[in-house]
């Protein structure tokens, strides 16, 4: 049992050590789930935010790997979520500068974002339509 803490502890200093930073933000994910219940056809993204972002883009299923990098401009983007493989989620992923400061998963089941295969958008025009099916 001792040995299986210590890897433990070991793997949480190494993760420290090689600034591993969870950006998922499972908060965000809640307040649009919720946004999104009933009627609603659009959401205000900045509103719902409480972290500095300077560009956002939703990425919709199946979307690859290299398709995001290109899109957001970071070449050592890694895929979180598997997005490249899953088709019930939407992954909407905040810039700020040219880092990626956090990403959430939206289901699916509340909607689509938008028919593109990237749809980017800024804290003054977040306002993201949802399209219901």
């Amino acid at each position: 049992m001792k040995k299986y803490i210590l890897l433990f502890m070991f793997c949480l200093l190494v993760g420290q050590m090689l600034g591993y930073k969870d950006i998922r933000h499972k908060e965000l994910e809640r307040s649009l789930h919720t946004a999104l219940q009933g009627d609603v056809h659009n959401v205000n993204i900045a509103s719902l935010t409480d972290f500095q972002w300077d560009k956002a883009y939703v990425f919709p299923p199946y979307t690859p790997v290299e398709v995001m990098r290109d899109e957001l401009g970071v070449q050592s983007y890694k895929d979180w979520s598997g997005l490249g493989f899953r088709d019930d989620i939407n992954l909407l992923v905040f810039l700020h500068g040219d880092q990626i400061v956090h990403y959430a998963e939206i289901d699916r089941a509340f909607g689509e974002f938008g028919q593109n295969n990237s749809l980017s958008f800024t804290p003054s025009h977040a306002t993201l339509t949802v399209q219901r099916f």
